[in-house]
């Protein structure tokens, strides 16, 4: 099982954040094109049903990633949407409380938060993530 951080914050559109769909629809999308972005799509390919996957922000002046939603892939099938992109299912947990992470220095020093797409190895994180699933 891994656990994967995704972003939902598409620049170019309005309203930028796109939680509330990712919750709504059930996924978790990547808002890029394949040929535009080959690599991240080859990284969506490794997720597999059962591994954990929260949507996270990150405010790169007060070094805080937040966590806004927290869930469990269900079916890693590349589904199609017009206005998000393509997804993969998500079973989030409902009425789910963001949390707010202070990123040490030495962890920021290599951080790959403001990807799109990444898999977490930070062991505060992952406890944050399964704290929220537990709850």
């Amino acid at each position: 099982m891994a656990v994967w951080g995704i972003g939902a914050y598409y620049k170019n559109s309005s309203p930028k954040d796109k939680t509330k769909y990712f919750l709504k629809d059930g996924c978790a999308y990547i808002g890029w094109n394949e040929p535009d972005a080959p690599a991240l799509y080859r990284m969506f390919d490794s997720i597999k049903a059962g591994d954990l996957i929260y949507i996270k922000s990150f405010a790169p002046k007060t070094k805080q990633l937040q966590i806004k939603a927290v869930g469990i892939v269900k079916d890693t099938k590349k589904e199609a949407s017009d206005s998000l992109g393509t997804g993969i299912e998500v079973c989030w947990k409902q009425c789910f409380t963001p949390t707010t992470v202070d990123v040490t220095p030495q962890f920021y020093r290599n951080n790959v938060f403001n990807n799109t797409l990444y898999e977490e190895f930070n062991d505060n994180i992952i406890k944050e993530v399964i704290d929220g699933l537990m709850k």
